[in-house]
């Protein structure tokens, strides 16, 4: 039979697992939330035909996003990371070029990146198995 140090040192350890991915399902979920409400931002600085309005949420949303990217990159697969740096390089050129239907297509495609993480890495039975 185990010993009761083993499976107390089991339970610790499943416990650990649980609360970290808990606490990172919590951090995706608050940033990803953040990052939507400034991706609406834009899309009506967009639609509005406010370019400049646009550029400048643009450049918060790229310093908000480049203190977000330091700690998802532990927990997310690079490619996905990598997905939105190109999604945002993209809207800024598309901005800049004051292309409207390609800026609001990437935006949608950046929206549907950053609901995604947070949906791909809660602790759930879907994920799990």
């Amino acid at each position: 039979m185990y010993s009761a140090k083993v499976l107390t040192g089991l339970a610790f350890l499943c416990a650990v697992i649980i609360g970290v991915s808990l606490y990172t399902s919590s951090v995706f979920s608050k940033d990803a939330k953040t990052l939507e409400e400034r991706i609406n931002v834009i899309e009506e600085n967009i639609s509005k035909s406010d370019w400049t309005s646009a550029e400048k949420n643009l450049k918060a949303i790229e310093e908000e996003w480049g203190k977000m990217e330091k700690a998802w990159t532990v927990f997310l697969d690079h490619e996905e990371i990598d997905n939105i740096d190109t999604s945002l390089v993209r809207i800024s050129k598309y901005i800049e070029t004051k292309n409207t239907s390609m800026a609001m297509s990437e935006i949608a495609v950046l929206r549907q990146f950053v609901k995604h993480i947070p949906e791909n890495e809660s602790l759930s039975l879907k994920n799990i198995f």
